[in-house]
């Protein structure tokens, strides 16, 4: 196993009853402030079938369709004053605070690395799985994934684990992946209400983080070959 547990990416998705994706353009971004007027498409946007997806050289992405949008951003080399994703995203709904918010939704994603798709395996098969003669059939072995959840205090952290490939510029690693949701219902009792517990969730985005790291480095890496430290914010790499 790596020596760290690395995040790769941060996304925010919100849910509410009224929103209107194709309001959302990279023009209406700029021009309202809630993204830097200088920022350029990675690529040009897609509007298919209620569902918009624009995409920014800076490593921010908006993904929307009827109801829900989802701002995420990779991660890299970046501190945690640089991340952008949170301040984006509570532009956004100062900006459309006529809509009728309703959860919201912190999900970092991250990785630890293997030597090899073996190594991998087993850390699945045999760290988190009791073994048995079900994980094999036909000569073939099972492909496990876990879906966990965790409820909390304040919402529900719901975590996905899956073996992947990770790209780094020199090589392909073996890894598992990661990936948190903390959903949060938004307390109030009228919009405005709920507009403020929203800004708030987002302010505090890196108590999430930090739940979700502390939650995988004591529970799941807690064995004489797990990770040493980690960061929440490594060098970048592709999944």
């Amino acid at each position: 196993m790596s020596k760290s547990f690395e995040i790769q990416e941060l996304a925010i998705s919100i849910s509410a009853k009224n929103l209107n994706p194709t309001v959302l353009t990279p023009d209406f971004l700029k021009y309202t402030g809630v993204i830097p007027a200088d920022w350029e498409l990675a690529k040009q946007p897609v509007y298919t079938n209620g569902v918009v997806q624009i995409f920014f050289n800076s490593g921010v992405g908006i993904i929307a369709q009827p109801n829900s949008v989802t701002l995420a951003e990779a991660i890299g080399a970046k501190q945690p004053e640089e991340i952008q994703v949170p301040r984006i995203t509570q532009q956004l709904v100062e900006k459309l605070s006529q809509v009728e918010y309703q959860r919201v939704g912190i999900n970092p994603r991250g990785f630890v690395t293997f030597n090899s798709d073996a190594d991998a395996y087993q850390y699945i098969s045999r760290k988190l799985l009791a073994p048995g003669s079900w994980q094999e059939f036909e000569g073939a072995k099972v492909n496990a994934a876990l879906q966990l959840s965790y409820p909390l205090k304040r919402g529900i952290l719901n975590l996905s684990i899956n073996q992947a490939n990770v790209q780094f510029p020199d090589k392909v690693a073996a890894a598992i992946l990661f990936s948190g949701n903390f959903n949060y219902a938004l307390l109030g009792n009228t919009p405005s209400e709920k507009i403020q517990d929203l800004q708030q969730i987002v302010e505090n985005w890196q108590d999430s983080l930090k739940i979700f790291q502390e939650l995988l480095v004591e529970k799941f890496f807690a064995s004489p070959e797990a990770p040493k430290s980690s960061s929440v914010f490594p060098p970048m790499a592709k999944i």
